[in-house]
């Protein structure tokens, strides 16, 4: 008990994720000096400049390195955020305050969660994509002698797809439980979007995790020219960014989108009953002409609520992101170009 205490107490601490993404990648950088120190590598790795074509081993090296850091860090910053977020939510829902503890006890404990199977497979699938002559057959399946470069990538490629196989489930999983909190929610307040944003938050940290991820990797083509496989992965970095960022709230913004069209029509209803009475006797008529007013500046402001739970500092944040996800692979293409046209 008193190490989950302190094992809670650190995760709370602001810079515990990023002090945590640092450690990984400090102690694998240090094993793959000593690695290459072994072997006699090492020396070869100062000769060259790290951006030379015949240190393409060494970047892959590396690059495996900072991602697997980020994807430790990262799922730690997002798990932490998404247990506060879940504990926020707290006044707004239906359920009973045991019923939500133990939501957000499924967050802060997963015992019973699947995530291992998605490391297993992930890692298990890391194994097939190291290659060496050809491109198209597994290191592991080819009659080519063993080195310590692939032996260091099939051991690095396991550790980095294993966290993120289960990053992958986990965030499964907690779409899950927080798609539970929705449906639990006593009302959606139209006049208040901004107490949703908690929901909204937990789509850009998981378009924070595929973009981010995907920049670090674009470190592997740093000086090289921009190919159909650059262009392949800038698309899919959008792509797979955007679906991140929306996913999560696509069954609150079906939830706003109709509350909003029922409470528009419940107001445009009293607005064509107003309308008819202003026709009629005149003390009627003046009712209705003192709550026109009310009721036509009650439709603009519904009419103009966001259907989607995020806020314009959200969307622009999601836009800087996928502008460095974007510029970072188009950066070592930029490089190459510069280099070139500087030299020759």
């Amino acid at each position: 008990m008193r190490i989950a205490r302190l094992s809670r107490a650190a995760e709370a601490k602001s810079i515990y994720p990023v002090a945590l993404g640092c450690f990984v990648s400090a102690g694998l950088t240090t094993l793959y000096l000593l690695w290459e120190s072994a072997f006699g590598h090492l020396r070869y790795d100062a000769e060259h400049l790290f951006t030379d074509p015949e240190m393409i081993g060494p970047r892959i090296a590396l690059t495996v390195i900072l991602l697997t850091g980020f994807v430790v860090g990262a799922s730690a910053y997002g798990r932490r955020e998404a247990i506060r977020d879940a504990e926020a939510l707290g006044s707004f829902f239906r359920a009973s305050p045991e019923q939500h503890a133990a939501l957000v006890d499924r967050l802060r404990n997963p015992i019973h969660s699947r995530a291992w199977i998605g490391g297993v497979l992930a890692a298990t699938l890391s194994l097939l994509v190291v290659t060496n002559k050809s491109p198209w057959m597994p290191y592991l399946m080819s009659d080519e002698p063993w080195n310590p470069a692939l032996v260091w990538a099939l051991g690095s490629n396991v550790l980095l797809f294993a966290n993120m196989g289960w990053q992958v489930v986990r965030t499964f999983e907690s779409n899950a439980i927080f798609a539970q909190m929705e449906g639990a929610l006593r009302r959606v307040d139209l006049l208040h979007p901004q107490r949703l944003t908690r929901f909204g938050r937990r789509g850009l940290r998981s378009a924070f995790f595929w973009i981010g991820g995907s920049s670090i990797a674009s470190i592997i083509f740093v000086n090289q020219k921009f190919s159909w496989l650059t262009g392949f992965v800038i698309v899919g970095t959008v792509s797979m960014g955007t679906i991140a960022f929306l996913v999560p709230l696509r069954g609150l913004h079906h939830r706003i989108r109709a509350e909003k069209e029922a409470e528009l029509e419940r107001v445009r209803e009293a607005i064509d009953r107003d309308r008819e009475a202003l026709f009629s006797a005149a003390p009627e008529a003046a009712r209705a002409a003192m709550r026109m007013p009310g009721l036509v500046a009650y439709e603009h402001r519904i009419a103009s609520v966001h259907e989607w739970p995020i806020d314009t500092p959200e969307v622009a944040r999601f836009g800087l992101m996928l502008l460095i996800g974007v510029g970072s692979w188009l950066g070592g293409a930029v490089v190459g170009h510069m280099v070139d046209a500087i030299w020759h």
